[in-house]
């Protein structure tokens, strides 16, 4: 089972984004890094339908994503979106209900992603009322109890604590283990370097690189798509990239 995006383009902001060619196994990490406005954030939009494609086609399992049913798409696809929206008077359960509208789903399965992301004790909480990583990490259960074949996060790590990044890279290597594909937008370049097997590297709306991720993760690229000088460095958690201001 494969998602594949081919020859993708779109517009946003005056921002001609593609074309974009990649794919993605099931039991498999891809995450896009690049600066600000490079496109990651309306890459994800895109392979949603939530931004209208100007050519190319997004093809899940051998589906045209474009010819999929909402409820059947919400079963292959789900979103943990960068901004979250703050819905008037609704719970943390509430949200969680929503999330799964697309399946059949008990309590007890939503119990186990809230406990996942260890804010079963939340449950009756107004979402409104949560901090920025709590939001986060409701929306990333929230996608867990979806239960789709693949995740599409955006910036998953943003306000969370170092503990809570520390959780969210174990969700995320338990979430590979259970057969599903993620494509993470990543702020953090070791972090995403850490979890991957792909990366796809964006600069003002055009793919600079893109595949394994040892195969493109090096000083060179780094510098072309943050326009600045890197160098890395061996540590026992793997290779670390660091940039040179002086």
């Amino acid at each position: 089972m494969t998602l594949e995006v081919n020859d993708f383009c779109m517009n946003r902001g005056g921002l001609k984004i593609g074309p974009l060619n990649f794919r993605l196994d099931e039991g498999r990490i891809l995450s896009i890094i690049g600066k600000n406005g490079s496109g990651k954030t309306s890459s994800l939009l895109g392979i949603m339908g939530i931004i209208e494609k100007v050519s190319g086609n997004v093809n899940i399992d051998g589906i045209d994503a474009s010819s999929m049913h909402a409820r059947d798409l919400s079963r292959k696809l789900s979103l943990v979106q960068q901004e979250l929206p703050v819905p008037m008077s609704l719970s943390v359960h509430d949200i969680m209900d929503i999330a799964a509208y697309s399946r059949d789903a008990s309590e007890e399965e939503m119990n186990d992603a809230l406990e996942t992301c260890k804010i079963s004790h939340m449950d009756k909480r107004d979402f409104a009322t949560l901090s920025g990583g709590e939001k986060r990490m409701v929306s990333i259960a929230s996608a867990i109890y979806q239960d789709s074949r693949y995740i599409l996060m955006d910036e998953p790590a943003s306000f969370l604590d170092i503990d809570k990044v520390h959780l969210l890279s174990t969700i995320l290597k338990d979430l590979k283990k259970k057969g599903k594909g993620i494509i993470c937008v990543m702020h953090d370049i070791n972090l995403a370097a850490s979890i991957s097997d792909q990366m796809l590297l964006m600069k003002s709306g055009q793919v600079v690189d893109y595949g394994n991720t040892w195969d493109v993760m090096n000083v060179g690229n780094m510098g072309k798509i943050y326009d600045a000088k890197f160098r890395s460095y061996d540590s026992p958690e793997g290779v670390r990239f660091y940039p040179v201001f002086s």
